[in-house]
């Protein structure tokens, strides 16, 4: 009874995963950075939250997440939206759709930190980034 019950479950699990994309209508993006409201002083193991406004593409784009690279005291930060499929997307290439996020920061050391939010590529296809330093004290 128990290896039927066994073969039952395992088929059905088998069966029931797909190897299609799921997530068909949501199409992943790097958007740019508009505008962050930096502090100019953070404290060790205290969580402050930096805004970051970017514009959305179209009104059909999403916040999804950051992308965040870390490596010692310099951060790359750039946002990811998710574009859902709708037929009744509106462009935003009038900056109509600017959307503000915030990013939680929370350093462990005492010192200078630099932070890269990336802006997009100028027409040499070089990125662009706002540019902060910010002190860690205790």
């Amino acid at each position: 009874m128990k290896k039927f019950i066994f073969i039952t479950l395992s088929s059905l699990l088998l069966f029931s995963c797909s190897l299609e994309n799921t997530n068909e209508g949501f199409n992943p993006e790097i958007v740019p950075v508009s505008s962050v409201e930096m502090p100019t002083k953070f404290r060790v193991d205290s969580i402050t939250e930096i805004p970051v406004t970017y514009i959305r593409p179209t009104s059909c784009h999403v916040f999804s997440n950051f992308y965040y690279n870390s490596i010692g005291n310099e951060r790359t930060v750039a946002v990811y939206c998710s574009k859902v499929s709708n037929s009744n997307c509106i462009d935003g290439s009038g900056n109509n759709y600017p959307l503000t996020v915030p990013l939680s920061f929370k350093p462990k050391a005492i010192g200078t930190y630099h932070f890269r939010f990336w802006t997009g590529v100028d027409t040499n296809g070089t990125d662009q980034y706002i540019v902060h330093e910010v002190v860690v004290d205790h």
